[in-house]
């Protein structure tokens, strides 16, 4: 057996939505990941709000390792754990971009990081 290392080349990312309001972090997330997917990203959206037992750490190590295997991972998030999973991202060399998403701007929120993960903004 091989000790070739087998990962996707597609460059995967974690997405983390932060904001005052669920909601408002909830249609921005929604709203990328809408626009991802048009392009034929790979994309899931860990939304915490399905688990309510789930911790932001853990949230982030599963953004991580998804980002890792070329999927753009999206979590609308409170800002609580949030030092933690961007140190873990950058301890690992994986692409990480927070974004804070309030209001009206939610579609403008998820245009900005569209183009910045396209390659486009």
């Amino acid at each position: 057996m091989s000790d070739v290392k087998c990962r996707c080349t597609c460059p995967g990312a974690t997405v983390w939505v932060t904001g005052p309001s669920t909601a408002d972090r909830r249609a921005a997330a929604y709203a990328l990941a809408e626009r991802l997917l048009a392009g034929q990203h790979r994309v899931e959206v860990l939304d915490r709000l399905n688990d309510h037992d789930t911790n932001p750490e853990r949230i982030g190590l599963m953004a991580e390792v998804l980002a890792r295997n070329g999927i753009v991972a999206i979590v609308p998030c409170a800002e609580e754990g949030v030092t933690e999973v961007r140190e873990r991202h950058t301890a690992t060399g994986t692409r990480y971009v927070e974004v804070c998403a309030s209001g009206p701007e939610c579609a403008e929120t998820a245009d900005t990081v569209h183009g910045l993960l396209t390659g486009r903004g």
